[in-house]
């Protein structure tokens, strides 16, 4: 039985082994390390090939063959197994509205789309050129609009679930600029929020955010995951509405 090593993201491997186990294709699947899956493979990969969780597959000993197709990116585009992760914390439904205020070229819009093709989805982002490398990578099926994450331009209460990957301050924004972003991003989720519904948001200026949530009394800070790829730390927030 051919053994495949998949290719996460440090602090993703529970994960995909969650997603693996529900495969009856897939056996003896263990964590090699941080960053790597194994698992013996017996029938079709088909559910495999539908899980975004790894970044690239080996048959050993075989090279390295990466998954995911073209796409146009910014520098600061959300790493693609992370934004499969993002949308594995927000517990998205199918009918569900899904906002991303921080959407960029579209990463986490797609991410959204291929987990839960039934959700309506919508993207937010004031830089022209990424909304249009959003438009061409999501081939103009998802709702984009321009606008200020302080100003979305949503009604109250209308929103599911939030997914952004918001700007740390290195590639994209400042510190500085994150003291006025982040409470004004958090005023405006909170606005857009249902009753009952659930952002997710990635940043490593993680002091200031909680610093923002804590303000924000209509949103807690119920979960955390830390993930490590490419020299990045950030930590993945998941906020609801206190009980």
């Amino acid at each position: 039985m051919p053994h495949l090593v998949l290719r996460t993201v440090d602090g993703a491997a529970d994960l995909l082994i969650e997603e693996l186990r529900a495969m009856p294709s897939l056996h003896s699947i263990r964590q090699l390390t941080a960053e790597t899956v194994e698992c013996a493979v017996d029938g079709s990969l088909e559910e495999l090939a539908a899980c975004g969780l790894y970044a690239s597959a080996a048959f050993e000993p075989l090279s390295w063959v990466r998954r995911f197709g073209r796409l146009e990116r910014l520098p600061w585009s959300t790493n693609l197994v992370v934004a499969e992760v993002l949308t594995r914390l927000a517990k998205i439904r199918t009918g569900q509205l899904v906002l991303d205020p921080f959407c960029g070229t579209g990463t986490i819009l797609l991410a959204v789309r291929r987990r839960t093709p039934g959700a309506r989805v919508v993207g937010v982002d004031n830089d022209r050129r990424a909304l249009a490398m959003a438009a061409r990578n999501t081939r103009r099926q998802i709702s984009l609009v321009r606008a200020e994450a302080g100003a979305l331009p949503v009604a109250d209460g209308s929103v599911d679930r939030v997914v952004a990957n918001l700007p740390f301050g290195k590639l994209v924004g400042t510190h500085r600029g994150n003291r006025e972003l982040y409470p004004a991003a958090l005023r405006e989720i909170d606005r857009v929020l249902t009753a009952d519904g659930r952002a997710v948001l990635l940043t490593e200026d993680k002091r200031l955010l909680l610093q923002a949530v804590d303000r924000q009394r209509g949103l807690k800070a119920v979960r955390r995951r830390l993930l490590k790829y490419n020299g990045a730390t950030p930590t993945a927030y998941v906020l609801t509405r206190p009980r």
